[in-house]
């Protein structure tokens, strides 16, 4: 019921943000043969993509996971000083994960126990629901940016996932839940339930979507990069006092999730680019 619930509330709220959307056009000006001045206008269907549920969608998916998988072979300085930042936090965190442990250990009440369970599962249930509900509502009010991001949610989850699966296929790092110990690990590929804590699978899988939503409405409404990175900061917090997870696996997750979506919709932003200078040069004489 409660997933109901969040998944109409929130289905709602997404189809309000789009209620007032705009046709966006580009004008452009040139002197014909003749002297005479004409204006031609790219419209929407000229400068946008707008998936479906269709093959071009599905094929986009395999170019996005080659694009993703290939891309640090073409990274320039920025790009390592990023990845710098965040093994040196994961560092810095992996230091302090058993104080971290404790704190939360010191500090579990019913009160919070009870404020964990509601969260939690934005991590792994609300989540996928959210944009199954956003694609539904999307398709039924008619409502193309919606439905268009509801697939491109779902295709940053389902890569980023993937490379999340290969990671802890890997890395069989022992959950805080079994050890206190942040560095017991098992070996590559070995399958049991208490070497599966790295990364986050539901910090990857809430940054995934709050990161999707950022980039898909948080332009024109700033407060949904706070609403949805907070909720997903919640969720991260409940993992380490839940003891699933070390503060670094945590924290990995969330770096995965929130980069690999960025350049998604990156690669998407360039195409749309590139679909823009096509019918600019096509409408010149």
């Amino acid at each position: 019921m409660k997933i109901l619930q969040t998944l109409v509330l929130c289905s709602g709220l997404f189809v309000q943000l789009n209620a007032s959307a705009q046709s966006d056009t580009t004008h452009t000006n040139y002197t014909d043969s003749t002297g005479t001045k004409e204006e031609h206008v790219l419209t929407a269907a000229d400068t946008t993509i707008r998936y479906r549920i269709n093959g071009a969608y599905l094929g986009s998916i395999w170019s996005d996971l080659k694009y993703t998988v290939a891309r640090p072979a073409h990274w320039q300085k920025k790009d390592f000083v990023k990845l710098g930042v965040v093994l040196g936090t994961a560092g810095g965190l992996l230091a302090t994960d058993y104080e971290v442990k404790q704190f939360f250990l010191r500090n579990h009440t019913n009160f919070w126990n009870s404020v964990t369970g509601q969260v939690e599962p934005f991590g792994n249930a609300y989540s996928p629901y959210l944009v199954g509900g956003m694609y539904v509502a999307g398709v039924i009010s008619g409502n193309r940016k919606l439905e268009h991001t509801s697939l491109m949610t779902a295709k940053s989850l389902l890569i980023s996932t993937l490379i999340y699966t290969f990671a802890k296929s890997v890395v069989r790092r022992g959950r805080p839940t079994y050890y206190d110990d942040p560095l017991v690990f098992n070996a590559p590929f070995s399958m049991d339930k208490y070497h599966t804590s790295f990364p986050s699978g539901h910090m990857l899988t809430v940054t995934s979507v709050a990161t999707a939503l950022a980039e898909a409405y948080g332009e024109e409404h700033p407060w949904v990069p706070w609403v949805t990175y907070s909720i997903a900061i919640m969720t991260g917090t409940t993992r380490l006092y839940q003891e699933r997870h070390w503060g670094s696996d945590v924290w990995l997750g969330a770096s995965l999730g929130y980069f690999v979506t960025k350049g998604i919709f990156k690669r998407q932003r360039d195409l749309e680019k590139k679909k823009s200078m096509a019918a600019l040069a096509a409408s010149m004489p």
